[in-house]
C-alpha cells in the first residue's frame, strides 16, 4: 500500500466506522485521522482526543477472489476506544452488502473466528462484519500478532462467495503502536 492510498483508506475506514457505529457529531467531521506509522502490510492511526479518542490498525487484502468481482473498499481493522472501555474490537469491511444468510469468518493458521454481519441494521452496516463472540477478541488479536496470514470468507447479497487473504506481516508492531497511543 502506498502512503496516499493508506491515507484515503484510513479516512474512508474511519468515516465508515463512525457512521456505522456512533452518532455523527460536528466534532468528528472537523478532524482527520493521524498516521502513527506504517508497519509492513499494516498501518496504525489515531483519531480524536480525550474520551472520544480512537486508535486503530488497518490492512488491505493481498488477494481477493473471485478476481474482478465488483467490490468497494475492503479492509480489516482492530480498534481501541479507551473512553468507552473498548480494546481490540475486530471488524472488517468487505466492499459489498453481505447476504442476509452469510456467516462470514476469518481463519488464522488453524484457528477459525466466527463473525456476524450488520445486514439486519441496514445502511453502511451491511458492508461490515464483527467478531461474533467479543470474548474472543483478545484471542484473535493474539493470533493476528503470531500468524503469517489470515483468510476471510463471506457471501455477498448476490450469493458470490469471496475469499480475501491478508498478510499479517507488521500486524504485531502496528497493534503495539495503538496500544501505546490509546492506553
Amino acid at each position: 500500500m502506498n502512503l496516499n492510498r493508506l491515507r484515503v483508506l484510513a479516512a474512508t475506514a474511519l468515516t465508515a466506522a463512525i457512521l456505522a457505529l456512533t452518532p455523527a457529531t460536528g466534532a468528528w467531521a472537523a478532524d482527520a485521522p493521524k498516521l502513527l506509522g506504517k508497519f509492513d502490510d499494516w498501518a496504525a492511526y489515531t483519531y480524536g482526543s480525550g474520551n472520544d479518542r480512537i486508535c486503530y490498525v488497518l490492512s488491505e487484502p493481498k488477494t481477493m477472489l473471485p478476481a474482478g468481482a465488483n467490490r468497494g473498499d475492503v479492509y480489516f481493522m482492530v480498534t481501541h476506544r479507551p473512553g468507552r472501555g473498548i480494546k481490540n474490537e475486530v471488524s472488517m469491511r468487505v466492499g459489498y452488502p453481505f447476504s442476509p444468510t452469510s456467516r462470514p469468518f476469518a481463519t488464522i493458521d488453524n484457528e477459525r473466528f466466527q463473525m456476524f454481519s450488520g445486514v439486519p441494521q441496514g445502511g453502511e452496516h451491511q458492508f461490515w462484519a464483527w467478531l461474533e463472540n467479543t470474548r474472543e477478541e483478545g484471542k484473535m488479536v493474539k493470533a493476528l500478532r503470531a500468524g503469517r496470514s489470515m483468510v476471510v470468507k463471506g457471501t455477498s447479497s448476490r450469493d458470490t462467495l469471496t475469499t480475501d487473504t491478508y498478510s499479517l506481516k507488521g500486524s504485531s508492531a502496528a497493534i503495539d503502536r495503538i496500544d501505546q497511543a490509546c492506553r
